[in-house]
């Protein structure tokens, strides 16, 4: 049963003080504490010439302290700073054999997933005198080939994957280290990103290592606005690899911020539910900064198991929540104790610091994280001008509306008359590189984001992209953010606006996994009462359902371009009202599939070796724990709970289909 306790002031107020005690840190070079350490190390590398070399320099000289954490069987490993800065000297002599026909300066490129080979074949690019570009693993390897040649790089550096340029395994290329250390002679001067504004289109962003001293510097701010940002547990600040780090987010918050004063990463074996959660709990991580859809998928199964308790228990919970979220005196040491066991069975109690960032994120997300004791933050960047604000409040109520902060130090912002957030500031990228055309940038200047904005109270508040504004044929703009959240029907995976080729605003609904005619019907009525409601039935008139999801797992958000695209092309699978039952009978088909794929990938067999009819134990051989491995599939997979006592009843793909249909209903 979970857990709550009775709220009162005087009970809210003790733990509240308790919660404020001082937080101390481990290895900050014998500092009172650590916000004395980052001013000494930030004035330190100010008086120095600010090159990649001494950035290397300052980046790993905390040699005792331990960089990553990697789990490894039963053990976790840890390397120091100390020993990877040696690795990387002893392999970059193998890195300038390999790359002996590039020439010196030109642009090298890295795709790798994070990792200490990562971080480890960056700093080798720089040390050989390369500039390395950050390749996207995300985009296809249409637009990558695309990029490669329109920016002439000969020479990739990857984890496996092969390109059409010359392509070195880093590995490989690291097993050929015959043991010596390298002394540059001359250093790379950028570090590459990419970014895409759309599906076609590639921007490429150059910091120096100046740019990378400004955001910094701007990380001092953030600590001491918000000290929260640098709490421990234990006498230790470790970081979740989530993010990759060839995202401007993941680089600059995680792997710069904290990289520069000598934290500890850990680095996930995959990035499965479940294996998120037992690296989490296991390596006790303080710190997680990612993007709204990795919250929101977080929020949703929290929210399942929540209401599978029954009504009595979740509605004890939205009480319980409303009153942490609205009472000041209720700090995160009641919220804690409250929450219990919701914090258990999530991320558990090592946790200190939460950041969301890369497109805007729903205020009832904001709301169930702070409100249960985590402290959650929104912030704001882009790859073209970096990370230039975080909400640094104590206060839950204001870190709840989303508010994205003010600029930091070294940033300022401004709002345009159409509303488009303005920045300038020498944290921005020095130059940028599109359709073959450069521009070097002027940090003088203001840098239009195109993402609309309000700024109320001295913070500001993200609305969406201009952009994506939906021009109606009356002339009105329809700005799709605000319209989606206002529209969204409780049960319905999420909606887009967008407008299509004849240039008529479109509502597209993505229904998953529904196996019901009524419910269909349903979500259709509840859309156009929505519609209504918000006086935009008239403005609105197409509204499609699809089966399929409008974000792919390559996707760090929604890209409503990229729908457009797809509607435009005829990807979508698009629900005939007048024939549910068709549609029904295609979710079904499609159901089974994807089970017997799932029956597949626990046996390790091929999917197509599976009947429908099979016994998973019988006549597939499974074991116990390939029946654990197949719950756990489809769990992550359908969000359902599999009752332990009915187990032995669900041993064929029909039979799993059926129970998912059921439940589904």
């Amino acid at each position: 049963m979970m857990y709550f306790v009775h709220f009162n002031l005087c009970t809210a107020t003790v733990l509240y003080l308790k919660g404020n005690t001082v937080n101390r840190i481990n290895n900050i070079n014998g500092f009172p504490n650590i916000t004395a350490y980052i001013k000494d190390k930030i004035a330190r590398y100010e008086a120095v010439e600010k090159n990649y070399c001494n950035f290397f320099d300052f980046m790993f000289s905390e040699r005792e302290n331990v960089m990553a954490e990697i789990p490894d069987g039963y053990r976790i490993k840890k390397i120091t700073y100390g020993e990877c800065s040696d690795s990387i000297k002893a392999h970059a002599a193998a890195f300038e054999k390999a790359l002996s026909g590039v020439q010196k300066s030109s642009i090298v490129g890295l795709y790798m997933n994070n990792g200490v080979e990562w971080i480890e074949t960056l700093w080798c690019i720089l040390m050989c005198g390369y500039r390395p570009l950050l390749m996207n693993s995300r985009m296809t390897d249409e637009m990558l080939e695309r990029v490669l040649d329109d920016y002439s790089v000969t020479t990739v550096i990857s984890d496996g994957k092969t390109f059409s340029a010359n392509t070195l395994i880093a590995k490989s290329v690291m097993a050929s280290a015959d043991g010596g250390t390298y002394t540059p002679d001359v250093w790379g001067t950028e570090i590459i990103f990419m970014s895409s504004g759309t599906t076609d289109n590639v921007k490429l962003c150059a910091y120096t290592a100046e740019n990378f001293l400004y955001q910094i510097c701007d990380s001092l701010r953030i600590v001491e606005k918000c000290p929260q940002i640098v709490k421990g547990y234990e006498g230790e600040i470790k970081l979740l690899a989530l993010l990759p780090f060839y995202h401007v987010f993941g680089f600059i918050a995680i792997y710069t911020w904290f990289g520069f004063f000598g934290r500890t990463f850990v680095f996930l074996k995959d990035i499965r539910p479940q294996t998120l959660l037992m690296t989490i709990q296991r390596h006790k991580v303080t710190h997680i900064f990612a993007v709204p859809l990795v919250w929101e998928t977080v929020y949703k199964e929290a929210m399942r198991k929540i209401r599978a308790k029954g009504d009595k228990t979740y509605n004890k919970f939205i009480k319980a929540l409303k009153i942490a979220n609205n009472n000041a005196l209720i700090g995160n040491a009641l919220s804690k104790k409250a929450f219990a066991e919701i914090r258990e069975n999530m991320f558990g109690d090592s946790i200190c610091f939460l950041i969301s960032g890369g497109s805007g994120i729903k205020p009832e997300i904001l709301e169930f994280f702070n409100g249960i004791g985590y402290h959650m933050a929104n912030g704001f960047g882009m790859t073209e001008v970096g990370i230039t604000s975080v909400e640094l409040s104590a206060s839950r109520k204001i870190r709840n509306k989303g508010s994205i902060g003010n600029a930091l130090r070294c940033t300022e912002y401004g709002v345009s008359e159409n509303g488009e957030l303005l920045v300038r500031g020498k944290t921005m990228a020095s130059r940028i590189m599109q359709n073959g055309e450069e521009s070097v940038t002027d940090f003088n200047e203001w840098f239009n984001t195109h993402d609309l904005v309000v700024c109320e109270g001295g913070r500001y508040y993200h609305r969406g992209r201009r952009d994506d504004l939906v021009i109606c044929q009356n002339g009105e703009n329809l700005n799709p953010e605000i319209i989606e959240k206002a529209l969204y029907v409780k049960g319905i995976n999420r909606l887009c606006l967008f407008a299509d080729e004849n240039g008529r605003p479109t509502l597209i609904v993505s229904i998953v996994d529904c196996f019901s005619s009524e419910k269909l019907r349903a979500y259709h009525k509840q859309i156009l009462e929505k519609l209504r409601e918000n006086h935009l039935n008239d403005e609105i008139q197409n509204i499609v359902l699809t089966s399929d999801k409008l974000i792919d797992k390559s996707d760090f958000k929604l890209s409503r371009k990229k729908v457009a695209k797809r509607y435009a092309d005829g990807a979508y699978k698009i629900v005939d009202l007048k024939n549910t039952e068709a549609h029904i009978e295609y979710m079904l088909t499609e159901l089974e599939g994807r089970i017997r794929d799932a029956f597949a990938e626990s046996l390790q067999m091929n999917s197509d070796e599976i009947g429908v009819d099979e016994d998973f134990f019988a006549d597939l051989g499974g074991s116990s724990l390939n029946y654990f491995a197949l719950v756990d599939i489809l769990k992550s997979q359908y969000g359902v709970e599999l009752d332990i006592t009915n187990e032995t009843q669900l041993v064929t793909v029909k039979d799993f289909c059926k129970y998912i249909e059921n439940k589904n209903k």
